[in-house]
């Protein structure tokens, strides 16, 4: 689920240790009644950012790339730091990590956002790989700050845009999405079955207007500048994720100005169900439209966005936009593939097989993979 309120009208070593470090870890592995099978990996997920009751639309990307690697076969447990009340919660996790990890044999600790690595730090005799999201190294000071400690001392660090590998290094493994969710509706229907007006136009904001940092107030004076009575914003959060491939297919395009992205997942979602996107150049969206006719990238005013927003909405009928052919690089199966890649170098580097190179998953001018 997502965040959400429809603003429109829907509520809603040496051999000698190396040997030692085998044996201890394949004892440990006989210890454990709840180790995967042979070849699948036990991994526990550190997290900020997950779905639950009191936000349900926190962190969905981390819940669907747990979902994808456990549909590939491994075991994947969640500690879900709840840091909404107070930001001791992650010294109170240091003692959970530790206890964890210590009392079953996991494979691999992965951190999702940079003060999660934190805690995560404390695993028991377990690699640990980290994954920075966005503004956790890109925003601020201090974050960043945390964020560059942390890495320096964890086994691997992805990341998922290249904007963030040039403040911290790590390997840039962008957030993918679910192509069997993902896909074109028709627009007639998913408006009938949302209860939108079935004329007019709509701009969808799949954001959380109150987050400061997505820029409502930015994208809503964009359309404005349209002077079009019969186009209006949609500012969704709070859905389901298999409730978004409707939203976006009732719209018309999309709009994104936020302050800081990593690797925005709304934008591959948005294109994968046929939406253009209008946005600012931020994160990894460049490289995530290129090539892709009908997409906007905008410099960060009402006016620009608002230009971009009129050749998106103005385009002829008798070409339609594809977007969903271009989001097969982002498939979620390529994404968990390329993770469990990194989980199994580290292993191999904690185990005692000696360090092996950081492969590049992804090329100079940005994530590409076969059809």
């Amino acid at each position: 689920m997502r965040n959400a309120q429809i603003a429109y009208t829907v509520d809603s070593s040496n051999a000698d240790e190396s040997a030692a470090v085998m044996a201890e870890t394949l004892e440990a592995r006989a210890r454990s009644a709840n180790s995967p099978a042979p070849g699948r990996l036990k991994v526990l997920f550190v997290t900020n950012m997950y779905p639950d009751d009191a936000n349900p639309g926190s962190g969905a990307f981390v819940s669907q790339q747990a979902e994808h690697l456990r549909k590939a076969g491994h075991q994947i447990d969640v500690l879900h730091i709840e840091t909404g009340r107070s930001r001791l919660k992650y010294l109170t996790a240091l003692s959970d990590v530790f206890a964890r990890t210590r009392a079953a044999s996991y494979d691999v600790v992965h951190a999702h956002y940079g003060l999660s690595g934190f805690p995560a730090l404390f695993r028991y005799k377990t690699p640990l790989v980290i994954t920075l999201h966005g503004s956790d190294a890109l925003v601020g000071r201090i974050q960043p700050l945390i964020s560059k400690t942390v890495c320096s001392l964890a086994d691997a660090v992805i990341v998922v845009s290249k904007g963030i590998s040039a403040r911290i290094a790590g390997e840039i493994i962008p957030c993918g999405i679910d192509l069997e969710v993902f896909r074109p509706r028709d627009r007639a229907a998913a408006r009938v079955r949302l209860g939108l007006p079935a004329r007019g136009k709509l701009v969808l904001f799949p954001f959380d207007p109150l987050r400061k940092i997505k820029r409502y107030e930015l994208a809503r004076a964009a359309v404005d500048t349209l002077h079009d009575p019969d186009t209006q914003i949609l500012t969704v959060c709070g859905k389901r994720n298999e409730d978004m491939p409707w939203y976006y297919s009732a719209a018309d395009a999309m709009v994104l100005c936020s302050q800081s992205e990593g690797s925005p997942t709304s934008v591959k979602e948005a294109l994968a169900c046929n939406l253009p996107v209008v946005s600012t150049d931020v994160g990894d969206v460049r490289e995530i439209v290129d090539g892709i006719e009908g997409c906007e990238i905008c410099d960060a005013s009402a006016e620009h966005l608002g230009q971009g927003l009129k050749r998106a909405l103005g385009r002829r009928i008798d070409r339609p936009f594809e977007g969903h052919l271009s989001m097969r690089r982002y498939d979620q199966s390529r994404i968990v593939a390329a993770i469990v890649k990194v989980y199994e170098r580290v292993i191999h580097d904690r185990v005692g097989g000696g360090r092996q190179q950081a492969q590049s998953h992804f090329p100079e001018s940005g994530y590409t993979a076969q059809p």
